[in-house]
């Protein structure tokens, strides 16, 4: 199965495949075009002209990963009606990294970066693993996810610190497996408490518990300060 990688728009289908390949700078060869729409001309002036739609997949698998995430996530945006465009791709500690930039960021973002996961999450779903070798790829736009990290981490310690003067559980909001392990980890090494996540599902809350009560928690393990989810929390894949 040929792995979609972009979709065009112009006055006619040739100029739809030329707009693919110097947007994307690809070969003909790297690509198999399919026509969506071939278009068509206005009647006189009475009817309007509708533009060709063109659909471009991967052909040749020596085509650059990098290639295809920058059209994949420049269809999606396109798709969503958002303007945006990737300015910087890297690769490490096993994963494909994305930074985009848009005037329309906050859109890009969404509310406590639902939007951007949910972008992120429609990538490694389009995108085949085995083209970027099991690769995960992360989204990214004006550094928020560093932003939030540090927003998080802020806010872990904060809930902590309530916690160790009241000797009393407090319980996050729900969170992703990603933001989970970063208050996991935040308060890792913190004596006074320790951490566990609760609920069902992707989206589950962390408590923080004072360290005097962890007698009351039989499944927690006696040799480490906290406890970790034990399902994604340590791969996140949505």
């Amino acid at each position: 199965m040929l792995n979609y990688i972009y979709e065009a728009e112009a006055k006619s289908k040739s100029e739809a495949e030329q707009l693919i390949l110097s947007t994307l700078r690809l070969k003909n060869s790297d690509v198999k075009f399919v026509t969506v729409d071939a278009g068509r001309s206005g009647f006189f002036g009475f009817t309007s002209k509708k533009p060709a739609i063109v659909r471009a997949f991967v052909e040749d698998k020596n085509v650059p990963i990098e290639k295809v995430v920058h059209g994949v996530t420049l269809t999606i945006l396109k798709k969503m009606g958002i303007q945006g465009e990737v300015i910087g791709m890297g690769d490490g500690d096993g994963k494909i990294y994305v930074e985009l930039s848009s005037p329309e960021s906050g859109l890009i973002i969404g509310k406590r970066g639902n939007t951007l996961d949910a972008i992120q999450f429609l990538l490694n779903l389009i995108i085949d693993s085995r083209l970027r070798n099991g690769r995960k790829i992360i989204l990214d736009i004006e550094s928020y996810r560093e932003k939030r990290e540090m927003s998080l981490i802020r806010y872990g310690k904060s809930i902590a610190s309530v916690v160790i003067k009241t000797n009393k559980s407090r319980l996050l909001e729900s969170m992703n497996p990603y933001e989970r392990r970063i208050i996991h980890m935040a308060l890792q090494r913190d004596p006074k408490v320790f951490t566990r996540s609760e609920g069902n599902g992707t989206f589950k809350r962390v408590r923080i518990i004072p360290s005097s009560e962890k007698h009351k928690y039989k499944d927690v393990d006696s040799r480490e300060k906290n406890y970790y989810d034990k399902d994604k929390d340590d791969d996140y894949d949505e």
